[in-house]
């Protein structure tokens, strides 16, 4: 199992930046490797909502598994699909926001190599909350892959 954690600062209102990141249908806007993510159900997020996501090398559904508004966001992957779980936690700090995302991911490779994959997909997840970061204060950011995304208003 490969477990870490990052954390980042986000000046915004927490409401807002917990309803935007609990809106897994936004995850493209910030995080280059998912080029389509579509809430399966009708009706507002909560335990047990489904999405569909499309990634750059594949298809994958997950649900959420926990959820405090304003507090704490959580998913995992579903089967077939190698076990993720991705928790977002939310502490207000400054007039702005301290997330803390959590990973565990179920790994493939033994020993060594496990401890090289958590180092390359950390890194990976930071760039990614720093994509996030500058979407939020911003409203405007160039991902990885060169896609610009922005945020329809930003007060």
């Amino acid at each position: 199992m490969i477990e870490f954690t990052n954390k980042i600062y986000v000046e915004r209102p927490l409401k807002e930046v917990f309803e935007f990141i609990s809106d897994f249908e936004n995850l493209p806007k910030w995080n280059y490797y998912v080029t389509e993510a579509n809430k399966l159900v009708d009706g507002p997020v909560d335990v047990g909502t489904q999405y569909h996501q499309v990634r750059k090398t594949d298809q994958q559904q997950f649900q959420v598994v926990e959820y405090e508004q304003n507090q704490v966001v959580a998913i995992e992957t579903l089967p077939p699909e190698r076990k993720l779980r991705m928790r977002f936690q939310f502490d207000p700090v400054n007039g702005g926001v301290e997330i803390t995302d959590t990973w565990q991911l179920e790994a493939d490779a033994p020993g060594p190599l496990n401890w090289l994959a958590k180092k390359k997909v950390k890194a990976a997840v930071s760039q990614n909350l720093a994509k996030l970061k500058r979407l939020l204060e911003h409203g405007r950011v160039t991902l990885q892959d060169g896609r610009v995304e922005m945020l329809e208003r930003v007060s």
